[in-house]
């Protein structure tokens, strides 16, 4: 099997394991929405309850402040750790830096002496890699430098790696999340917006819920690098003060996981199995990872696609580094023999994993059950393991607690996307394509539709199953949902992203279905239901349409601008896209280009800037290419 994969590979595979920014906070001066003052049911079955997102890994942001925070005496009470104090800092932008997964400002680290001496010294081993033709990187310089950088990053037993990181935790509807005015007198709060960037609801949870929609919602935020049991705890905490101090006189709670918050929420009804301890009315997954990746397994085991070195030296990592200095990092990685990159990259890799991922449960949650005991070994520290064991026992019993959890009367409905290999569109995840699994998944780019649905079957993208009997089919073959532990109550959109981009149909049956007017697919599978979301589905990205061109036209139109009735007509068509929920990716694409080139006839949008090539580009994309056609996958000194 090959595995010439750069350090590149290492890096954008794990910045990249997960799923999308959302939180910040504010001061007393925050504005909230009034509470409705009937306290009458937005939902159908009589009884508010408050819907907890519980997001990805990437839309939970980690905050780090300078040294004076933490010195005896910086606040009146209490410490930065206290929401009343970090709270009014992260909506005044008074940080130093934030990331949602791996701490990405190294300035500091890297001005230190004993930081800039190990960065020299390795520089040194890798000159000698090249010139020597075999890997020269010794891996105690390596495991230094990765636990340097990556400082705050690593658990050694703690929830946090410094008191001065802050991971913001809002026991609070979002109506009354905190924010600030800005120089305009506008009232800002960052949560707020984090949160409906990041799952672009807003519109659809106010047309669900009403004016104070708000009231209603609240955001689980916990850090990409922790202790699995303490988001359990976190999260029971949270709904218990959540449900104690709300404003819609609700007493249970709509859960919906998305991405690696399924690993949260599972834990969590495992921990609290009863209704009367853990207060859940419903489960409503939105590509949740229930049973982890391949590709975090392939990762771990260094298993690599067959192609894999065609892939790197043939524009995968121009894909990911842009043009045109992809062209260059991949005419630089030719100096190198085939051997010793890829005795670099197997020697440096599994380094980076035992670091960072296999240190951290949260993380070792993403193996899949089914290679658990592989990859259980690896674990080295014992804290970790145990979480990891639990975890795997736990989803190992995931049918007979879902099972149970329905005779106490709570609903579980998924939400997936499926029909891509790993890494198929989003640049910062073409990574994904090196592993072995990409061709041989049905994927959302990220997770196994597997993962995301418990219980379905699926065979690779672009293939069907050839054994059809007894099977309850895609239309396009790929995925049986015979087996799903939910068959009736499971919704697949097909060639969607991970991060169901824009996706305001997979959103708005999310909430419908939180709300209980949608139980199961037959409530609301044909255009005469009051609500009409096909089981199986396509794509959708209605970013530019929503964002950038109905904008466009109607500022047109109110500056006096006119349309033909065929343009008129093309507007009227554009504008209902969002209304319809049913995706047809290819004619939804289409009309949104025609209507942007309409726009640009009119005169309501510059014409777009065709990009040009510059001197530079094609100079290194020709080398590039020549490179390829003489060398294929191999550096420029080997026969």
């Amino acid at each position: 099997m090959k595995k010439t994969v750069s350090l590149l590979l290492c890096a954008a595979l794990l910045f990249t394991a997960a799923v999308v920014p959302a939180s910040a906070s504010a001061d007393d001066g925050a504005v909230a929405v009034e509470t409705s003052a009937d306290m009458s049911s937005v939902f159908a079955d009589g009884e508010n309850s408050l819907i907890v997102f519980v997001t990805g890994i990437g839309q939970s942001f980690s905050y780090l402040f300078d040294e004076s925070y933490v010195q005896p005496g910086a606040f009146e009470n209490g410490t930065l750790q206290d929401y009343e104090n970090y709270a009014p800092l992260i909506a005044e932008g008074k940080y130093k830096t934030r990331w949602n997964l791996f701490e990405t400002d190294y300035a500091d680290s890297i001005k230190e002496p004993a930081v800039m001496k190990l960065i020299a010294k390795i520089a040194g081993q890798l000159l000698g890699t090249l010139f020597l033709r075999r890997n020269r990187v010794k891996e105690d310089d390596a495991r230094a430098l990765i636990r340097s950088l990556f400082r705050y990053n690593i658990l050694d037993g703690k929830t946090r790696s410094s008191d001065r990181l802050v991971t913001p935790r809002y026991t609070l509807p979002m109506s009354e999340y905190p924010g600030v005015y800005n120089e305009d007198g506008v009232w800002y709060s960052e949560a707020q917006d984090r949160f409906f960037t990041s799952v672009p609801c807003r519109e659809i949870a106010r047309e669900a819920l009403g004016e104070n929609y708000l009231d209603y919602l609240y955001c689980f935020n916990y850090c990409a690098f922790s202790y699995t049991s303490d988001n359990v705890r976190g999260l029971h905490e949270f709904i218990e003060t959540a449900l104690r101090e709300n404003k819609v006189g609700a007493e249970k709670v709509v859960l919906i996981p998305m991405s690696m918050g399924a690993s949260v929420v599972s834990s969590y009804l495992a921990a609290y199995p009863d209704v009367a301890d853990n207060h859940v009315r419903r489960v409503v997954s939105v590509v949740g990872c229930w049973n982890g990746s391949d590709v975090v397994a392939d990762l771990l085991t260094q298993s690599y696609a067959e192609n894999s070195a065609d892939l790197f030296y043939n524009g995968i990592i121009a894909d990911m580094v842009g043009e045109p200095w992809g062209y260059a990092v991949n005419l630089l990685l030719r100096l190198f023999s085939k051997r010793s990159l890829r005795d670099l990259i197997d020697s440096l890799l599994p380094v980076f994993a035992e670091e960072l991922l296999l240190q951290c449960p949260s993380l070792c949650v993403t193996i899949p059950t089914y290679r658990y005991e592989e990859l259980r070994s690896l674990i080295k520290r014992d804290d970790v393991r145990a979480e990891a064991d639990l975890y795997n026992q736990n989803q190992l019993n995931l049918a007979d607690r879902i099972d149970a959890l329905e005779r106490q009367g709570v609903t579980f409905s998924f939400i997936a996307g499926y029909g891509l290999p790993f890494g198929a569109i989003t640049s910062d995840f073409k990574a994904f394509g090196f592993m072995a699994s990409a061709e041989k998944t049905n994927s959302d780019e990220i997770i196994n539709v597997s993962s995301t649905v418990p219980g379905v079957e699926a065979v690779a993208y672009n293939e069907s199953f050839a054994d059809t009997e007894g099977r309850e089919l895609s239309p396009d073959g790929s995925v049986d949902i015979s087996g799903a532990l939910r068959k009736e109550s499971c919704w697949f959109f097909k060639g969607q992203k991970h991060e169901l981009e824009y996706n305001n149909t997979a959103l708005k049956l999310a909430l419908r279905l939180a709300l209980g007017e949608i139980k199961i697919v037959s409530d609301c599978d044909g255009p005469e239901d009051r609500f009409f979301f096909p089981q199986f589905n396509g794509a959708r990205n209605l970013k530019k349409l929503t964002r950038d061109l109905l904008p466009a036209c109607r500022a047109y139109l109110a500056s006096g601008g006119t349309l033909t009735p065929e343009q008129a007509e093309l507007y009227e068509r554009a504008a209902a896209m969002p209304d319809s929920t049913v995706n047809d990716t290819e004619a939804d694409e289409a009309l949104v280009a025609e209507f942007e080139d309409m726009l640009v006839s009119v005169g309501a949008l510059p014409a777009p800037e065709r990009q040009k090539l510059t001197l530079l580009t094609k100079m290194l994309r020709s080398l590039n290419d020549f490179a390829v056609k003489t060398k294929g996958s191999k550096g420029y000194l080997d026969f």
